[in-house]
């Protein structure tokens, strides 16, 4: 009875491969898993995938079969496939804060995550994300310890580096952190690869000293690495998104205005300054049903826009054509392959869709927010504009509630009939349309 039971747990802690190629998975229950760490003291590989993922498919026909990989990592981890979308694997992707697919994660025997990787890769690139993890476990402090220690009030600057990656790790907020550490080291190291990197995880908003340096680094940029370049924009860019969202949470307009401030300090060009301050505007003035400002840059915009002719629409498409074709010549990308042919298929109709698009969203926004029969009757044209330039059923819902809103029910109810038929010409989801056709009906 015992050789039986012994058989029946070693078989639930068997591989599904094929054949002796390659990373031989563990199957069993989470616990189960953790518990084997423990016994052998090493740490999980825990191949996080869905069924529909294609790079997921790739990593496990291509990169997990090979035999160099099956040594490594046979020999170092014990390892565990799991779908994110089912059972268990719910729970642990939201555990380990799974963003994208693959992911791929280093757990110790505690269920504390060591180590992580994305993405597909070839065998060299994995192996090396093998080692890594291998030497993130050895001498690893569990998180309860770095966490008493900087209770107990530990802050030299290689510990709060440790600290900062761990809780990152783990997705945690580090932007105070952040700001201890960049006091604990000298200036001279600020604007290292390494320090540029950090602020670029972890940075607040534009109100910190990690956005000061950013903004600062800006002056040496062409001096600079594609690394380090990399993590000054994207620092920047992420302090100006979470200024933007405290801005909205708090409905606070001068910290808007401070943001813009930024944008212009950070701005390389008056034309780049102007587009991105629109944007913060305008979706600021949405989000918060800000009617009156909505309104100021919706008269100002749909203005430009609507003077647009066919014909100076026709000449927007073909300059960014001809410049598009230019940049790829200068990159010797080739005109038969399908990322070529694909950014030109967008490329077409390219104004005439955009400022359609535009016309449809300042229109949308009326519908959301304005009341006055006038200024609906203005949102009307630029509706028709916009179904003129695209016929599509976004446009078609818009006019329809426009025109239902300014009792003119019939030509209303007509509209959004065709935003529907359109929608299922094109297998869209008419849900959505079918309840405003009813709204419309009954009002």
């Amino acid at each position: 009875m015992n050789k039986i039971l012994y058989f029946l747990i070693m078989l639930s802690f068997s591989s599904y491969a094929a054949d002796d190629k390659g990373i031989k998975f563990t199957q069993g229950s989470w616990s189960e898993i953790l518990n084997e760490a423990k016994k052998q003291n090493k740490l999980i590989f825990i191949d996080i995938y869905t069924t529909w993922c294609g790079p997921c498919k790739m990593m496990s026909t291509k990169v997990f079969t090979e035999n160099n990989v099956g040594e490594k990592f046979n020999e170092s981890f014990i390892n565990y496939k799991i779908d994110a979308e089912k059972g268990e694997g719910i729970e642990l992707a939201k555990t380990y804060a799974i963003a994208a697919y693959p992911t791929y994660l280093f757990v110790n025997g505690g269920g504390e995550l060591v180590y992580r990787a994305m993405g597909a890769m070839p065998a060299e690139k994995f192996l090396v994300e093998a080692d890594k993890a291998i030497l993130a476990g050895k001498g690893y402090k569990s998180s309860d310890e770095l966490e008493k220690e900087f209770k107990a009030g530990k802050r030299d600057a290689d510990f709060l580096y440790e600290y900062m990656k761990r809780k990152s790790l783990n997705g945690g907020e580090n932007a105070a952190l952040l700001e201890e550490y960049l006091k604990a080291i000298p200036v001279s190291q600020h604007k290292t690869e390494k320090v540029l990197a950090l602020i670029s995880e972890n940075i607040g908003t534009i109100e910190s000293k990690a956005f000061i340096i950013l903004r600062d680094a800006l002056d040496r940029y062409l001096n600079m690495t594609a690394s380090q370049q990399k993590y000054v924009l994207n620092g920047i860019s992420k302090a100006k998104r979470n200024t933007f969202k405290k801005a909205i949470d708090n409905r606070d307009k001068a910290l808007l205005e401070r943001l813009i401030d930024a944008v212009q300090a950070t701005s390389y060009s008056e034309a780049g300054f102007e587009a991105e301050e629109k944007q913060f505007r305008l979706e600021y003035a949405k989000i918060t049903r800000d009617s009156d400002n909505f309104k100021k840059i919706a008269t100002k915009e749909t203005a430009k826009l609507m003077a647009k002719t066919s014909e100076d629409l026709v000449a927007e498409t073909q300059l960014k054509i001809m410049n598009f074709k230019e940049g790829a010549k200068a990159k010797n990308l080739d005109e038969s392959t399908p990322q070529f042919k694909m950014i030109l298929d967008n490329l077409t109709d390219n104004a005439q869709k955009s400022t359609s698009f535009q016309l449809n969203e300042y229109a949308w926004g009326y519908v959301q927010m304005i009341k006055n029969e006038k200024d609906l009757e203005e949102a009307l044209k630029w509706s028709e504009r916009a179904i003129e330039l695209v016929e599509s059923p976004a446009n078609l819902d818009t006019y329809a509630i426009l025109l239902s809103k300014l009792g003119r029910k019939k030509e209303a109810i007509k509209a959004e009939k065709k935003a529907i038929k359109l929608a299922k010409k094109e297998g869209g989801d008419i849900k959505d349309l079918q309840q405003t056709l009813k709204d419309i009906k009954r009002s």
